[in-house]
């Protein structure tokens, strides 16, 4: 089994700070530092990982680099810190960085990936957290399935948070997080997937910062669905389309709350998705990523959040 690797002591007072009375606070960093890879060596190579990995048309290069600089400058903009990993030669699904550790507190657990082209992600992404003096913890010794941050979500108050299985994650990989990760303060959740179109967690749900979450909900079976709208209130709960969910990836847009501003960064919306967003006062910022949709991926996929 392999162990943890000491924090430093230098660590940001963020990873210290578990206790419930400093929930508030630490929310609203949520979502303000996070981890790219820049695209580097991208391509669509593997057909059939995924639904949307059909390789009927050809990555265009250049402009998914483009479309990759367009979203860093629009976080960047808001006031997110990002920072940037390089895409490892042959490594061409690494951009999709969510899916190799989940991260919280101040422990990566690295992932373990149901591909096998892309578990070779999990070893460079190990050592970027270990020289960053993370806790770091190596999930890959229990040769379960776990996809990091595609399959985890959480409230933005982090008063709860979720675990999804069935395709890529395996149900078992909930015990090894609830073991690794220190989640004081936060009620721990298992998530059933049931629709391939909706391969990761992060494929579902996006949970936003007024305390809304974007649900699609054939993607969950009864039970999840339920535990769902218990969870966030059933008021709470914007239930989208197939269009919203399929086509323009909304479950894979990023919440950031700046002071009094409430974003939600993505890639495409439905008007009346959009209208609707904005009268609950959101700011929704669209910029292009189609490009790794081809991948079945989008810009939540791009990104993981090491502020947690």
């Amino acid at each position: 089994m392999s162990h943890f690797f000491s924090i430093s002591q230098l660590t940001s007072k963020l990873f210290h700070l578990k206790s419930p009375e400093n929930m508030t606070n630490l929310a609203n960093l949520s979502w303000k530092r996070l981890l790219m890879c820049r695209p580097t060596h991208f391509d669509v190579i593997h057909k059939g990982h995924n639904a949307y990995m059909t390789m009927k048309e050809p990555v265009d290069k250049p402009l998914a680099m483009k479309q990759w600089e367009g979203v860093k400058s629009t976080f960047e903009s808001i006031g997110v810190k990002v920072d940037v990993i390089e895409n490892e030669p042959g490594q061409v699904d690494q951009v999709f960085c969510a899916n190799c550790a989940l991260v919280w507190g101040g422990t990566a657990l690295i992932s373990h990936m149901h591909n096998p082209p892309r578990r070779a992600e999990s070893q460079p992404t190990l050592e970027w957290f270990k020289e960053r003096n993370f806790k770091v913890y190596d999930g890959r010794a229990h040769g379960m399935n776990l996809e990091g941050c595609g399959d985890f979500a959480y409230n933005y108050d982090r008063k709860h948070a979720y675990l999804g299985y069935g395709f890529r994650t395996d149900k078992e990989a909930y015990h090894l997080v609830k073991d690794v990760i220190d989640f004081t303060g936060t009620q721990f959740h298992s998530l059933r997937l049931v629709s391939e179109l909706c391969y990761h967690l992060d494929t579902a749900m996006l949970n936003l910062s007024k305390g809304h979450a974007l649900v699609f909900p054939p993607a969950f079976d009864t039970e999840s669905y339920n535990l769902i709208k218990e969870v966030n209130g059933e008021e709470n709960i914007i239930k989208i389309s197939q269009e919203d969910c399929v086509n323009n990836f909304v479950p894979n847009a990023i919440p950031v709350q700046d002071g009094d501003n409430h974003y939600i960064v993505g890639m495409a919306f439905t008007p009346e998705l959009h209208e609707k967003l904005t009268d609950l006062g959101y700011k929704v910022l669209l910029t292009p990523y189609q490009e790794f949709r081809k991948s079945g991926g989008s810009i939540r996929c791009s990104v993981l959040d090491i502020g947690i």
